[in-house]
């Protein structure tokens, strides 16, 4: 794993603490990204290189609450970053993986936003697994 990426996956975390029925619940929000690489062009002998490698990273949130595994789950998948870079797409080349250090801040702003929206549901959970516990 590059450093790129491991202070990419240090910064990329977001705390919040959540009342409910008296009980202060912490939930965790982790940002990762899933990268998918695509070589466009053609390489033809005799010719300039005309290959692009193209990335897309998919920025998924998860959630786990401080307290068990009960209702950890992805929360969100619905921010996109993307570029490319000349030549071909290869196993040790990491295109994407490089390039998303330049978009941290707005990962952990989306990070923040997502765990903002996850309130309610989260309660709405913490609701329903209150109620069926106490059948």
């Amino acid at each position: 794993m590059s450093l790129i990426l491991m202070a990419l996956a240090a910064a990329a975390t977001h705390n919040v603490s959540v009342e409910h029925h008296g009980n202060q619940i912490g939930a965790t929000y982790t940002a990762r990204a899933d990268i998918r690489t695509k070589t466009i062009g053609a390489k033809t002998p005799n010719r300039m290189d005309n290959q692009r490698c193209q990335w897309t990273a998919t920025i998924v949130v998860d959630r786990k609450l401080d307290h068990g595994p009960a209702l950890a789950r992805t929360v969100s998948s619905d921010k996109r970053f993307s570029g490319s870079e000349a030549g071909a797409c290869t196993t040790g080349r990491q295109s994407g993986e490089r390039n998303m250090a330049q978009y941290q801040d707005k990962i952990e702003a989306h990070l923040i936003a997502v765990a903002e929206a996850d309130r309610a549901p989260l309660l709405a959970e913490l609701d329903s697994v209150r109620n069926l516990a106490s059948n």
